[in-house]
């Protein structure tokens, strides 16, 4: 579980370098994890209701051979966040996952918010 703990060291690691600014939007990765595909796209869709973007389903990779395939549903938002709001955000991820019997939420990503005002033209 990403506990909030967790969470504050993210951000000390993030804010010590130069790549993120967290003082604005970015574009927050979310990830679950299921055996199901047709289960972690019903969830997609739920996720799209509540502004999340649908990116992918994608096959986990495997420990070995022998395991059951499990797939993971990514979804993405650009938000602004803080320790509090990524947490809270976090618990309410858990919680969906809970309720739409999903094998876990699996965590978080962040990025850069890419625009055509981003993109260096030569």
């Amino acid at each position: 579980m990403i506990t909030r703990d967790i969470i504050e060291d993210f951000f000390k690691n993030i804010n010590e370098g130069d790549e993120f600014d967290t003082s604005s939007k970015l574009l927050w990765g979310y990830f679950f994890l299921d055996n199901s595909k047709s289960k972690l796209k019903i969830a997609a869709e739920e996720l799209s209701k509540e502004g999340y973007r649908y990116v992918s389903i994608f096959e986990a990779e495997k420990e070995n051979s022998n395991d059951t395939e499990e797939y993971y549903l990514h979804v993405e938002k650009v938000e602004y966040h803080d320790v509090d709001t990524l947490d809270k955000c976090n618990k309410e991820l858990y919680k969906f996952a809970e309720k739409n019997e999903l094998n876990c939420y699996d965590g978080f990503d962040v990025g850069n918010v890419i625009t055509s005002e981003n993109i260096v033209r030569k």
